[in-house]
């Protein structure tokens, strides 16, 4: 893979969540949207009271439902959804907790190693053109000891999982 080509997928890529997100944060606060955003407040509360005014805030996209959604505990969320939501929910912070930690070992303690490895010859004079070789375990020297480093953060890894 070339870096040039990951690291425009990654900018196309953020601008989307962005923008969704934006959207997302717009769309929730509009009161045509209350049946598919609220439906169960809407179907306590009765239909929506019309507004005709134009109101600003509206517009403005915010993060504060962002908070709000990750307080809830586990018995307030059965409480209020199914049971499905709440193994979903469960699946969904494990899936964080775990790809988090994969995360940072990879990054600060893997891909430094790969990096410094002398296996592959890497030009750095066209560094954003060149391949990603250089980022990956085959840059690391045969029978070298650093290969134990990625030994150990594989179970290290399957241990907090499994933990």
């Amino acid at each position: 893979m070339i870096l040039s080509a990951l690291l425009t997928s990654v900018g196309i890529n953020l601008g989307l969540c962005l923008l969704f997100f934006t959207l997302y944060s717009i769309m929730r606060k509009q009161p045509n949207n209350a049946k598919v955003y609220a439906p169960r407040s809407v179907a306590a509360k009765g239909a929506p009271a019309e507004t005709n005014g134009f109101d600003f805030d509206r517009l403005l996209p915010t993060a504060g439902w962002v908070k709000r959604a990750w307080q809830p505990s586990e018995d307030q969320l059965l409480s209020v959804t199914s049971l499905d939501a709440v193994v979903f929910m469960r699946i969904f912070i494990f899936s964080l907790k775990v790809f988090g930690f994969g995360g940072i070992i990879g990054v600060f303690v893997l891909l430094p190693i790969n990096f410094l490895g002398t296996q592959l010859e890497v030009d750095f004079s066209d560094l954003p053109n060149k391949s990603l070789d250089s980022f990956s375990i085959s840059n690391v020297d045969d029978g070298s000891n650093w290969l134990w480093v990625h030994f150990c953060a594989a179970y290290i890894f399957s241990a907090v999982v499994c933990y």
